[in-house]
């Protein structure tokens, strides 16, 4: 590395984390007059040198790394403008939109894709756990001959969302691809179409398919790196991440190993919205899915660490969502828990989880066309979810039931079942289902197995932990319940 170069770097990485010769010399433990003859180009660093000099720079900007010396004095002061802004901070994993290449060959037709690169990233910026880097840096690299690990080190990002555009009279072509930068992976592409005549529709379409599309594609690349570092390198993120997939899963077990993981982010960092928030429903969960030992203790609890989550963090998505959960299911009141998922689809309308939330919400509350726009919007934002789909895909099945529809109800319930065989609300729907489309001798087997598969399941406990209003509809599905020889 020539002195030249290195001094550069070391007086801007002085400058931008606003530190002295003298602190940095102490910090990394060495003499002072060393540190001078660095930035003055006397002399570059031993090896063992520059390693202090690393660990002293990453303490004020973590993630810092060696190698980020390597860079080009312009992608050095990219990384660690990025540091500076948070992008590389494990609290959140970072993404960048690069500009859509225009395959047209129409300069007229830039404005056009540039369009939706920017609203690319104002959709993605909504997505509250998620660092997306400013429209102007990733610009800035339009046209370079950068490979996915450079461009990714310039920025500061663990992802890149890149595609191009492409016209055809009154036809457009959008192409879009997910990449990860440290392998340089393909996590997810695809292709939409569309037509000039109706050019911002299709474009606020094609912006909340690929939010849609990328959020939980991210949420799964998060979960995959958490579950490859070591137990002793977990931070409260990672332990965030790995419980997101047991919460998902909502069998008795995972719920409480989600629990566990959630304490454990919470006692590492108490002021954490997100975690707190799925502790709260986490416990809120147990109980109505007829897990709970101490219902009482678990929406308590839940209650607790709702109205925490709220106060740390008033204006986060999953905050609000989940505090929406808590009056519902502690006191029946649809009315707050519908003000406060609104709030959190306000400021993050292309969540789907959010929208199973509102969907849940109004089934429970007997409004079921309201129930089965706010699912089918949901499934349409992310339509291949690994974590929440089964959930959209119940509560289809629910709201036509509930909504005097059990033919129609009977497919959705399958293919929830697909989804969560091991969800025992759905087998219970699947009963009522097949009973009100007069299969009584289906729903009575189907009532069996349920009965071996819960031994202690109780219709009067489920009646008084559940959410609904008391519908007539919710009423036909208790009765049919009990019909097919479910216990009282």
């Amino acid at each position: 590395m020539a002195t030249g170069d290195f001094a550069q770097k070391l007086g801007l990485a002085l400058k931008t984390i606003s530190l002295s010769r003298g602190r940095l010399a102490q910090t990394a433990g060495v003499d002072k007059s060393l540190v001078s003859r660095w930035v003055s180009g006397v002399h570059v660093p031993s090896d063992h040198n520059l390693s202090l000099l690393t660990e002293a720079v990453a303490r004020h900007r973590p993630g810092f790394e060696r190698r980020d010396w390597d860079l080009d004095a312009e992608g050095f002061a990219n990384r660690l403008d990025a540091l500076n802004a948070g992008a590389s901070s494990p609290e959140k994993p970072s993404i960048a939109v690069l500009p859509l290449e225009n395959m047209s060959g129409d300069p007229e037709q830039a404005y056009f894709a540039d369009g939706l690169a920017e609203d690319l990233i104002t959709g993605l910026s909504r997505v509250s756990w998620l660092f997306v880097i400013a429209r102007n840096s990733s610009f800035a690299l339009r046209g370079k001959k950068l490979d996915v690990r450079s461009i990714g080190e310039r920025l500061g990002v663990r992802y890149l969302v890149e595609g191009s555009v492409r016209r055809d009279g009154l036809r457009l072509r959008l192409t879009a691809q997910l990449i990860e930068v440290a392998s340089g992976n393909h996590l997810w592409a695809d292709r939409y179409d569309g037509s000039l005549e109706n050019v911002f529709d299709f474009q606020d379409r094609i912006v909340a398919s690929l939010v849609g599309a990328i959020e939980p594609k991210l949420r799964a690349a998060e979960i995959a790196r958490a579950r490859r570092k070591r137990p002793d390198n977990l931070d409260a993120f990672d332990l965030f991440l790995q419980a997101l997939p047991k919460a998902a899963a909502m069998s008795a077990q995972s719920l409480a190993e989600a629990i566990e993981l959630l304490d454990r982010a919470i006692a590492l960092s108490p002021g954490y919205a997100q975690a707190l928030a799925y502790a709260a429903h986490c416990r809120a969960m147990r109980p109505t899915l007829a897990y709970s030992s101490d219902a009482d203790r678990d929406f308590r609890e839940a209650d607790e660490l709702s109205q925490r989550a709220l106060d740390s963090d008033p204006a986060d998505p999953m905050a609000l969502n989940v505090a929406a959960f808590i009056p519902v299911v502690l006191r029946r009141d649809y009315q707050a828990g519908g003000d406060l998922i609104d709030r959190s689809l306000a400021i993050n309308p292309n969540d789907a989880f959010s929208w199973i939330r509102r969907g849940w919400i109004s089934a429970w509350a007997g409004e079921v066309e309201t129930a089965m726009t706010a699912f089918e919007n949901a499934m349409r934002l992310s339509p291949i979810d690994p974590q929440w789909g089964g959930s959209a895909k119940f509560g289809m099945a629910s709201a036509l039931c509930w909504g005097g529809r059990p033919e129609d109800a009977l497919p959705w319930v399958r293919r929830a079942l697909q989804d969560r065989p091991d969800w025992a609300g759905i087998h219970r729907l699947l009963i009522a289902a097949l009973w009100l489309s007069g299969r009584h001798a289906e729903a009575r087997e189907a009532a069996r197995r349920y009965v071996q598969m819960l031994p202690g399941f109780s219709l009067r406990d489920a009646r008084k932990v559940s959410p609904v209003r008391g519908t007539p509809g919710h009423e036909r599905y208790y009765d049919a319940l009990r019909e097919a020889g479910l216990p009282e």
